[in-house]
């Protein structure tokens, strides 16, 4: 049989796919095990913030179950902080991977992101998993909105993670200073508390997180009549002007870094 050679395309799958499953075993050592901390350790975060209001026995600002109320509004901040950050660091780990001739620098961005967004979606799931053993009403009541909110979640952190990327091979330090805009954006985004409550001179400046207008979506999709100003056209601006930034910083000035 007349031996084949593989097309560009199949050869970039190729890279990608090693790429993908080199990163699964060197972050999550190998095993099932390792792997499933990194799914489950979100959930940490809902749980702290549930047990907060469970002790202080704060009423719940919308409806009457605090854990639909901490998953509805954590989700959207769970998938932005791990996949935007995690996005950042492939790259300043995985640097000694660019010297093979058939590994690019996008493989490595790219094949991290496409990790994070399994490891997102599979948190997000066990989140809702159990929340709903909690007792929780997780089925969306439009679950068209939920889905909707998910995804464009998913944009928004792909978004910040490319830009991530850009800023922080020009300037390592990045990697740290990156948690003050994603706190200020989580203090803000109504993830903990609904933002309604907030006074009209700050709610205005707060208007322009785009983390708060996806977590009145998710929102949304389970409390009817809820985040009715939320702009979704917003959002999308805000992440496409973020992806070309960095995609652009990623194609045209990292690589005079590099060399």
């Amino acid at each position: 049989m007349a031996y084949q050679a593989k097309s560009a395309l199949e050869i970039q799958l190729d890279v990608l796919g090693a790429l993908m499953l080199r990163d699964i075993r060197t972050r999550f050592g190998g095993t099932m095990w390792g792997y499933g901390i990194a799914v489950g350790w979100p959930c940490a975060h809902i749980l702290v913030t549930t047990g907060f209001y469970v002790i202080r026995h704060l009423p719940t600002p919308i409806g009457d179950s605090i854990v639909l109320f901490a998953v509805s509004g954590l989700s959207p901040y769970i998938i932005l902080n791990y996949m935007s950050r995690k996005m950042m660091e492939g790259p300043l780990q995985n640097r000694q991977l660019i010297y093979f001739p058939q590994v690019k620098f996008f493989d490595v961005v790219m094949s991290r992101a496409i990790v994070e967004i399994c490891t997102s979606s599979l948190s997000i799931a066990l989140v809702f998993f159990i929340a709903a053993c909690c007792g929780a009403q997780v089925l969306p009541r439009d679950p068209f909105a939920f889905c909707e909110s998910i995804l464009i979640a998913l944009c928004f952190a792909m978004s910040m993670g490319f830009t991530n990327v850009f800023i922080s091979q020009l300037f390592p330090p990045w990697q740290i200073g990156v948690i003050v805009p994603t706190l200020l954006m989580y203090f803000t985004s109504g993830a903990i508390f609904v933002t309604e409550s907030m006074p009209a001179v700050i709610y205005e400046y707060v208007q322009w997180n785009p983390l708060m207008h996806i977590v009145k979506i998710c929102r949304s999709s389970f409390y009817p009549g809820y985040g009715a100003d939320a702009s979704l056209l917003y959002v999308l601006i805000v992440s496409g002007t973020l992806a070309m930034i960095g995609l652009l910083g990623i194609r045209f000035v990292v690589p005079r870094f590099l060399n």
